[in-house]
């Protein structure tokens, strides 16, 4: 039944960009407790809205591609990324801090000549605000649909990439960078597997580990949530095994930890 679970949520035009890898999988969860193949659906429409969907935004449409040209201006490109960008909520609560943001990250790493960019979204359309230069940028996720926007805008800027579909819970990534972005990352792991972030941070090839955690869930709800996060990244960071060091490096509305890992 697996694969009609599948093959359904294929034909959904909401959900038919997400890695069908992951399609599989929590239909392999969820076929277990339902009552029938059409309560099943409806319970891998959940957990996928909770994935994927809850940070899409409303607009399916991306920038056109002749938008991401190396001739723009710096002035236009910026105004068509943060135009991009603000279609993806977790992208669009960065923009008010993208310069500091970075800097401040970077202090503690230095430029990175390869970054690894974890269940990316739209994250990689904050180039311009990163002074990486020539760096490689790999960009990961497990939705089809923002990454087609930042593959074409990668090639359109002349930036070294490579882009690929990935279900984090079930693959670490192979690819070596200097440092690995897991922005905002781990509570959406932590929705679908409590041991996934700490297998990615044990297995990911890379230097540094940059996990964040937003201050305010995307229905605008805070308070009280910065000691919760700063305890899960201990935990995190105790049960890896393989970190040296923390640093944070916080802006307003998200709380941002640089950590550096051993082997």
């Amino acid at each position: 039944m697996t694969a009609e679970i599948v093959e359904r949520i294929r034909r959904s035009s909401r959900y038919r960009d997400v890695d069908m890898a992951l399609v599989r999988r929590l239909a392999d969860e969820e076929l277990p407790r339902a009552r029938n193949a059409d309560d099943a659906v409806k319970r891998v429409k959940r957990r996928l809205h909770q994935v994927v969907g809850a940070f899409r935004g409303a607009a399916r449409t991306t920038a056109p591609a002749e938008a991401w040209t190396a001739g723009l201006t710096d002035s236009a490109l910026r105004a068509a990324c943060l135009a991009a960008m603000r279609r993806h909520a977790s992208t669009a609560e960065r923009i008010d801090h993208l310069g500091r943001f970075y800097a401040g990250i970077w202090e503690h790493t230095g430029v990175p000549r390869r970054l690894l960019d974890l269940g990316c979204g739209l994250n990689p359309l904050a180039l311009p605000w990163m002074g990486i230069g020539d760096s490689t940028y790999l960009a990961c996720d497990v939705d089809e649909r923002p990454l087609a926007s930042v593959r074409t805008f990668l090639t359109g800027v002349g930036q070294p990439h490579a882009v690929r579909v990935i279900d984090l819970v079930a693959e670490v990534p192979h690819e070596a960078a200097d440092v690995a972005l897991l922005l905002k990352l781990v509570t959406t792991l932590d929705r679908q597997d409590a041991e996934a972030a700490m297998r990615l941070i044990r297995g990911i090839k890379a230097r540094h580990a940059v996990v964040s955690f937003a201050s305010r869930s995307l229905g605008g709800r805070g308070g009280g949530r910065a000691g919760t996060y700063r305890r899960r990244l201990e935990r995190l960071a105790d049960g890896a095994g393989r970190v040296s060091a923390v640093a944070e490096a916080s802006v307003s509305n998200e709380l941002v930890f640089v950590l550096t890992l051993d082997g």
